[in-house]
């Protein structure tokens, strides 16, 4: 096993890559391998072969990147979920506070790590079909509809996949997914910032999130929130990446 990846407190990485340029038998082969039962299953039940694909790659980039930081091999992983679904490491490990979240859609995959905090990373593709406007209105804080409805509307669409990123982001770092209420938190954006108000029934201080938005290409969005590891500003890096054998 290569030389292990230090990850200090504070730190947070983020690998990437493109399923749809993973194509090679043998590589997919063994992705498939590291697979368990349940992996395997899930892998099998999907309709779609871009669908079975995306999933087999994001495994894999899951596993492999584990890898880097533990010396654990790929298929030897195990993890557990929460009461509300989350999966996180089996801490029959040993790992201590090593944490990860992972996130896919058409056209990319993304694993974030880092140490004790809590995190959650989201990435949406901005050239899907949806009906942003009836999912703004359904889903988005009063707040965050009334500012988006004042964007000229050529930037209505970005705008939309930003706070959406950011939205999923967040419920994905508290682990509770939609059992939180995605009205009961919003945030507000500009040039220069990322505001955050949440409503008091959450139990949760804003001040406590550091919040990061980044476009990796240029039909992708990506957001990260990361629990404040005590003050000291997330050391925040973005690698691109084929998980290897």
């Amino acid at each position: 096993m290569a030389d292990l990846i230090p990850l200090a407190p504070g730190d947070v990485h983020v690998w990437l890559t493109t399923p749809e340029s993973i194509t090679d038998p043998a590589l997919l082969a063994s992705y498939a391998g590291w697979m368990n039962a349940d992996e395997t299953a899930r892998h099998a039940r999907f309709l779609f072969d871009r669908h079975r694909h995306q999933f087999l790659v994001a495994r894999a980039l899951v596993r492999s990147t584990l890898s880097r930081y533990a010396a654990v091999e790929r298929p030897d992983w195990r993890f557990v979920k929460n009461q509300w679904g989350r999966p996180d490491i089996d801490p029959e490990h040993g790992l201590g506070d090593l944490r990860f979240n992972l996130s896919h859609t058409d056209g990319l995959v993304a694993v974030a790590v880092a140490r004790g905090p809590e995190l959650g990373v989201d990435v949406e593709d901005t050239w899907r079909r949806s009906h942003t406007d009836q999912i703004a209105e359904h889903f988005f804080a009063p707040a965050e509809v009334q500012a988006l409805r004042a964007l000229p509307a050529d930037r209505q669409h970005g705008r939309f996949f930003e706070l959406w990123t950011l939205k999923e982001a967040y419920i994905k770092a508290r682990g509770m997914g939609l059992a939180i209420s995605l009205h009961a938190f919003a945030y507000a954006l500009d040039d220069a910032a990322i505001g955050l108000t949440i409503d008091p029934s959450l139990g949760d201080d804003a001040s406590g999130w550091q919040l990061f938005l980044h476009a990796p290409t240029e039909r992708h969005k990506l957001a990260l929130a990361v629990r404040d590891p005590g003050g000291t500003p997330a050391q925040l890096q973005m690698r691109w990446v084929v998980p290897g054998p």
